[in-house]
């Protein structure tokens, strides 16, 4: 059912001109793109020290409240 066979009359009309306006679209959108590519954005590697630093004081944190929150 990749293809199935176009009905006769108007709908088809339709899907006809839907394809051939997003074809169109398309092609110009590769075109627009081969004029001027779009450079990706240089990607700056997470800064591993501060992630580290975060984890380490939430462990303090939840050790520090787990011995000295007492419970009634």
């Amino acid at each position: 059912m990749a293809n199935p066979e176009s009905s006769p009359g108007f709908a088809s009309l339709g899907n006809d001109s839907a394809k051939s306006d997003l074809e169109r679209l398309m092609s110009e959108a590769r075109e627009a793109q081969l004029e001027s590519p779009v450079e990706d954005a240089p990607v700056k590697p997470p800064n591993l020290l501060v992630w580290a630093g975060i984890a380490g004081s939430l462990v303090l944190i939840s050790v520090a409240i787990h011995f000295f929150w007492h419970a009634p």
